[in-house]
Parts: C-alpha cells; structure tokens; sequence
C-alpha cells in the first residue's frame, strides 16, 4: 500500500526531535555496555519517592469513583483549583480556577497553542538557543521562527526589538514570542528581573503576545525568580507549567493558565483529541500538592541537583579549560561551546562510540548554523559519581579530534 501520495501538505514540516532519536540510540547501545549519559533531561529517579506515589495511588482508585473514568477536558475541578493556589503561593501569580486548563505536559500545552495561534507562514521570534521540541512543533504547523540571541541575563532585548521592527517595516506579523526564562533549556540561562519587566514593556508596546514556558520555574539553586506572568498586567503572557521536572517526567501533567476566554477556545481544540489528561495522574498530583508533598520533593530534589551541577562545573574547568561554558543558576543544563572546528554531531557521535559517553549535540537549538560547535549536558539524571568521569573523557575525545596529546 503506498501512503505518501495521500499524506497533508504538513508532512513536509514534520521532523523528528533530535533528543528523542538520540535517547533512543543511548538506550539500544545501553544493552550492551555501561554508557555515562548526560543526554536526557530528566529528573534522577532516585530522588523521586515513588513509593509515596503508588501509596496515594492504591489509596485513590480504592477511594475516587471516577478515578478511572474520562474527566472534564480541562482537568479534575481539584486539580485545577490545586495548581491556582500552587501559582498564588509559589509563583506570586493571582491565578483562578477557571484560568487553568489541564494538559498532558508542558509538551501538550505548547502543541495546543500553536494549533490554536499558527497559520503556515507566521512568524514567531524564540530565544537563541530555544527548546529543540518547541521549535519542530510549530515549524510543523509552518511557523517561521527569529532567533533573538542569549546573553548572561537573558533574552538580548535591543535584539529583539530591532527584529520586531524589521518585520513590521516589511510586513511581517509576529504572532507569538516564545521564552523560557528561569534555566533555558538548553543554555541554563536565567532571565534577569529588570529584562523580565522590559520584556513585557516591548510587548505592550508593539501588541506582542508573550509564550511564557515555566518548565523550570522550580528548579533553582541561587537567587529567585518570578514569572513574567507575575508581572504581567495586559494579558499578554500564557503561561505553560510543568510538573513533570519536580514530580517526573512520567507523570505528564502540565497546564496552561491564561484568561478565562482564551482556556475556553483551547479546551474546544484539545478536547476532540485526548478527551482528557491521565486521570489517576491528575488526582495523584491533586493529592500531592493538597497533602504538603510538593515542597519537601522539590527541596530534595535541589539539594541534589545542586551538588551534580558543581561536581560538573569543576570537572568542566578542570578538563575542558580551553571551552567557553554556561554556569546555570537554575534548571538542568550545561552548554558548552567547542572549538570553532569541531562539528557537535559528529564529535558526539564519536564520544557515544569510542568513549561510551552520551551528550546532545545542540545545533538543532539554535535558528541559524550559529550552534554547530556546542553541546548540552544534563546534570541531574547521571549518578554524580560518574559525572568527572564523564566529562574526563569528553575532553580526552576532544584533545583526540583536535590532534592533541
């Protein structure tokens, strides 16, 4: 049976995320022989109390009649009541109720909203580096993205502006601006609160809709942060929360808080599609945050992450001295920027083969060819015992390509 004839002109956007495709490879080639990851950006499973969550688990499909039934579209009326208070307490956001919809990970959410927001052709301006995911699913709905470039403090903001200008003088329409500022994934880089406030000036000024993805809102280890939906006063930001790098990526329970109208079209689109998010998974993160959980998971988790991700910047200026890398306050990366020779994919690919080293080659981040050289590193899934190891052999691989001894 032959099936391309008959495929959506959106075909030709679709690409594979590059992440996915190289976990994958790490977990056939982790078969057969011992690989020290710092591929997957995901919580340690270690840290995570699962025993806690098959408890509540077992007490809630013993306890909750529907728990294995559909729910409402938009979330469990507790669970959405739960995370208006979670964004009231924790991220000084005056959040509703009827404000937050429920989705399947912070993945869910931002496919929703380009469904929602993007026509092929659209222009949306993204940080660069952007989140590698976010970037394939909106070029499958023919989103044209601008790359607006990182600095220490976040977004270049007389970048942007000086890139929103060009495309009004040619007629350009920015739909959406797209940022991760608390631990930008990949880059680690943190937002400062002075670009946060001029970030929202510049989008009142020039009618900017403002995707707020809060991923990593909770992972931080110096300093603090508030999410520009606390600062927002227009309705300019919808924010995209995340569970998933606190509680575990398995969960999958994310959500979207913007106003009441816009949750309503968004759950008119999600609805025909999943009918709903995990129930079970929805009341057991209800419980978890009601119960008190949230905080002791999330302060372990800190602690944690917090010493892997010095163990990694030591052995980083240790063995990669001669590399320019990032010192991330908060989230769960590190990249690092090789020599302007060495091509990320095929450096990586030979570190995975010959040194049994796993890294993500971060070309695919950026918009333009400006990432060619750089890698991520994760931190806080690799045992922080192999983490100088690690990084030992990603420089002995490195002095190796280069010709160095």
């Amino acid at each position: 049976m032959e099936y391309i004839h008959r495929f959506s002109h959106r075909i030709n956007f679709a690409r594979p995320s590059p992440i996915r495709t190289i976990v994958s490879k790490i977990a056939t080639l982790s078969k057969t022989r011992k690989i020290i990851s710092f591929a997957a950006g995901e919580p340690d499973p270690d840290i995570l109390p699962r025993d806690l969550y098959a408890s509540l688990l077992s007490d809630i499909l013993k306890e909750e009649k529907l728990s294995a039934n559909y729910s409402p579209t938009e979330g469990i009326p507790e669970l959405r009541k739960a995370i208006a208070k979670f964004m009231r307490e924790f991220e000084n956001v005056n959040a509703e109720e009827d404000e937050i919809l429920v989705t399947i990970g912070g993945s869910q959410a931002i496919d929703l909203l380009g469904r929602l927001f993007l026509d092929p052709g659209d222009y949306v301006i993204v940080e660069n580096p952007s989140y590698v995911n976010t970037i394939v699913d909106w070029e499958f709905y023919g989103a044209r993205l601008i790359g607006v470039n990182l600095e220490k403090d976040g977004l270049d903001l007389g970048e942007l502006e000086m890139k929103v200008k060009e495309a009004r003088n040619e007629a350009r329409k920015v739909k959406l601006v797209y940022v991760i500022p608390t631990g930008n994934n990949p880059a680690g880089v943190s937002m400062s609160e002075e670009k946060r406030k001029h970030l929202l000036e510049i989008a009142s000024r020039y009618d900017l809709l403002v995707v707020e993805d809060a991923a990593y809102n909770h992972l931080v280890y110096e300093g603090s942060y508030k999410p520009l939906s606390h600062y927002d006063r227009e309705g300019r930001v919808i924010y995209v929360g995340s569970f998933s790098k606190i509680f575990g990526t398995g969960l999958r329970i994310g959500w979207i808080r913007a106003s009441k109208d816009l949750v309503e079209v968004i759950k008119t689109i999600k609805g025909p599609s999943d009918m709903c998010a995990p129930v079970p998974l929805q009341y057991l993160v209800e419980r978890l945050l009601s119960k008190g959980f949230y905080e002791t998971i999330r302060k372990k988790a800190i602690e944690n992450y917090r010493v892997k991700r010095d163990i990694m910047l030591k052995a980083i200026g240790e063995y990669l001295r001669d590399t320019d890398y990032t010192k991330p306050s908060s989230g769960m990366f590190v990249l690092i920027k090789l020599p302007s020779n060495i091509d990320s994919e095929v450096f990586s690919q030979r570190l995975l083969e010959e040194y049994s080293v796993a890294v993500i080659p971060a070309k695919s981040f950026y918009i333009g060819d400006s990432g060619r050289n750089v890698i991520r590193l994760n931190f806080t899934m690799v045992d922080a015992d192999e983490i100088e190891d690690g990084i030992k052999k990603i420089g002995v691989c490195l002095r190796d390509m280069l010709g160095k001894k």
